[in-house]
């Protein structure tokens, strides 16, 4: 048996599919058995679930035969952390296995951790497969692409790049391994919001972004039939009315956009996705009518920056006219554009914040209901030349105790990274501003904070959006707060999360 375990990476209300460990486990050879332990469920005990598991197979036909463990950056590295040093510690010859984001960013410091053995690294569906054979001791682990561990000697060896495959060459996501309706929660899409991937990787080139450091810059895409035949399962089984498309870039090609749109209509659900910008102007007017048609409500796209100049240094590909061009489009046809801005240019930050923040107002007088999500920018392994010059790498922990410490999860978040060019005032000038914005135009994801609290904010805003005021509105801060049901969420999914934390101060 082998066990995949989902570290808790947010509160249990903004669970969601964990999609990875079910597409390694739907890749496993048939006869092997295998369950998942996802510790973002309501009253979950990972550690105590796990090691139940444990002894209840042992001495079995079938014992446990590895914990595999998927790890994102930020809250849920400093979940697995101590899940999988306690795991060691209590069953030391069981072998721990990561995978994920994290460890393909930042192979060493999982390798220093003695409490890991083993390291998968970009796709990881054949290479868990073949690993199962290295524990067998029929397969060298030199030889398995994607592998990574340490020595006899406690060098670490980085397995060969693996060719990763496409959605439609992996089997189908296995939904009967999980209680599916235990993930379906109210959005501002619907009452039973899901989440699908139905491609993998980026074929752009941006120099911040770590998806290419993983993927390279290549992506490929589901067959539209095949991504409409789960969801309509979905929709048919379980009353999912609803999904967020967790793709890096959805719509790529205007003939597969028109296609999954087809499919998507007579399923009668609301989506949501990430798209380019520059993708969005290729598509004709009749093409953005029929994704409306079928469901899409708002497109996720990064914009990045309100000067051309640093969209160039970054090697985005896109103008601010055409981010300008897409805001209109999208109001035309009935679509919320949410708009992504990093923040904190290495080279000028305070020149490129105030250019930035003036983009976004002219972004909102082109299309009202545009939303917001502002990034602090934090740099990540890349293949070519970071942003900014910036070497990724230097300074950043070898160890993963260092990693989980409060300053370096504010660095992966891209909440707080204690970066040398982004002092704390201008941090607190894009904070502020954000504030004001989202007072004066409340967000469409907010069902945190009372009518009447939106209301009051917005009148309150009104004067100082006028005059591009931002500075301390401490006011609209206690409002926010008296107001809210709830407070922030900051472990919620980035598409679901409210006004940034700040705003609640």
């Amino acid at each position: 048996m082998i066990l995949f375990v989902n570290p808790r990476a947010t509160r249990p209300k903004n669970r969601r599919f964990p999609l990875s460990i079910m597409a390694v486990g739907a890749a496993l050879p048939e006869g092997t058995t295998w369950e998942i332990v996802d510790g973002n469920l309501p009253d979950a005990d990972p550690l105590g679930d796990v090691c139940a598991r444990v002894d209840r197979q042992a001495g079995t036909a079938d014992p446990v035969r590895a914990v595999a463990m998927t790890v994102m950056p930020g809250p849920q590295l400093v979940s697995a952390v101590p899940l999988a040093r306690a795991l060691k510690a209590r069953h030391p010859d069981l072998p721990i296995v990561w995978g994920g984001n994290f460890g393909s960013l930042y192979p060493t410091p999982v390798l220093n951790a003695p409490y890991v053995d083993w390291l998968v690294r970009g796709q990881g569906e054949e290479t868990f497969v073949e690993l199962l054979r290295v524990l067998d001791g029929t397969r060298d682990p030199r030889t398995v692409a994607g592998l990574s561990f340490r020595d006899a000697d406690g060098s670490h060896v980085l397995g060969a790049e693996r060719r990763w495959k496409g959605p439609d060459e992996l089997p189908a996501p296995p939904y009967h391994k999980i209680r599916v309706a235990d993930y379906l929660h109210p959005t501002f899409l619907g009452r039973r919001s899901g989440v699908y991937q139905a491609s993998i990787g980026c074929p752009y080139g941006c120099k911040f972004c770590g998806v290419i450091s993983v993927y390279g810059s290549r992506e490929r895409q589901q067959a539209p039939a095949r991504t409409a035949e789960h969801l309509a399962s979905l929709v048919r089984e379980h009353g999912m009315d609803s999904v967020h498309f967790y793709d890096n870039n959805f719509i790529v090609r205007e003939d597969h956009a028109r296609e999954l749109a087809e499919r998507l209509i007579p399923l009668g659900i609301r989506w949501w996705c990430e798209a380019r910008v520059d993708a969005l102007l290729r598509l004709s007017d009749d093409t953005w009518r029929l994704l409306k048609r079928s469901g899409l409500t708002m497109v996720f796209c990064g914009a990045e920056s309100g000067s051309d100049d640093v969209l160039r240094r970054m090697n985005k590909g896109t103008t601010t006219a055409q981010i300008v061009e897409v805001a209109a489009r999208a109001r035309a046809h009935g679509i919320v554009p949410e708009f992504s801005f990093v923040f904190g240019d290495p080279d000028e930050p305070a020149r490129e914040i105030e250019n930035t923040l003036t983009f976004v107002r002219t972004l909102k007088r082109v299309n009202p209901s545009m939303e917001l999500i502002t990034y602090f920018y934090t740099p990540t392994p890349q293949r070519r030349g970071t942003y900014g010059d910036v070497d990724a790498l230097a300074g950043t922990p070898d160890t993963l105790e260092e990693w989980t410490s409060p300053e370096w999860v504010a660095w992966m978040t891209h909440e707080d990274p204690l970066v040398p060019w982004l002092d704390r005032s201008l941090k607190a000038r894009v904070e502020d501003f954000e504030l004001v914005l989202k007072s004066r135009f409340p967000s469409v994801h907010d069902s945190r904070t009372a009518g009447w609290g939106k209301a009051l904010g917005s009148l309150l805003a009104r004067r100082r959006w006028a005059r591009a005021d931002y500075g301390d509105p401490a006011l609209l801060r206690r409002v926010r707060r008296w107001a809210q049901r709830t407070p922030d969420d900051r472990q919620a999914y980035g598409h679901l999360r409210v006004p940034s934390p700040a705003t609640a101060t």
